[in-house]
């Protein structure tokens, strides 16, 4: 069966899908100092540019419930991540753009039981990639610097794979959601994270 599970075994996700619908480069803030915190705690040091996969809301069952915790970088936030509290690998990560629909992972980051041979079909927020070597793209994979612009935002969600993940679902899972199990976590720890900080200890 398809699953998730954090690099220390502790925590897995079955999930209804082998197939993921969605994968992205992205060189944002947020996602760096999210996987920097967690590297902070044990968790495995973040990718020079890490990879974005998504993959269907739809979790047959959870084992290790009893260490999993939904966390927030700060107040306000948009996305909420699910760690591993032994290991600190990311499970998971909700964004409201995702319609309940799909959630994310890091490949890097989990271990996985999932067909990931899909292809990028974009590189985001490249004006934060802050590395001295140049990320090394395929030429038919397009880059967006920012999204300050709306003409950006409209070129990305032209792109097929991108509106496919993000409409709303149009079949109900057969088990339950991503956000049914932030919700079931109790509270979401709020980390006070200054943007673009180096967390640390």
């Amino acid at each position: 069966m398809s699953s998730i599970s954090c690099l220390c075994g502790e925590c897995t996700l079955m999930l209804s899908e082998n197939r993921p619908m969605m994968s992205l480069y992205c060189a944002c803030k947020d996602c760096t100092q999210a996987i920097k915190w967690g590297a902070t705690r044990g968790g495995k040091a973040p990718q020079q540019l890490p990879q974005l996969v998504y993959i269907r809301s739809d979790i047959i069952s959870v084992n290790g419930i009893k260490w999993m915790k939904a966390f927030q970088l700060r107040n306000p936030a948009k996305s909420t991540r699910v760690y591993c509290t032994k290991c600190y690998s990311i499970l998971g990560i909700n964004h409201p753009t995702y319609s309940n629909n799909v959630f994310m992972f890091f490949p890097n980051h989990c271990e996985v039981n999932l067909d990931l041979s899909i292809k990028p079909c974009a590189s985001l927020n490249m004006s934060s990639y802050e590395h001295e070597q140049k990320a090394k793209l395929s030429n038919d994979i397009p880059v967006f610097h920012n999204f300050d612009y709306p003409q950006e935002r409209e070129r990305f969600f032209s792109i097929e794979d991108v509106k496919k993940t993000f409409r709303k679902p149009l079949i109900p899972p057969s088990g339950s959601t991503f956000e049914d199990l932030i919700n079931g976590l109790g509270e979401i720890v709020n980390l006070d994270l200054k943007i673009g900080s180096v967390p640390v200890n």
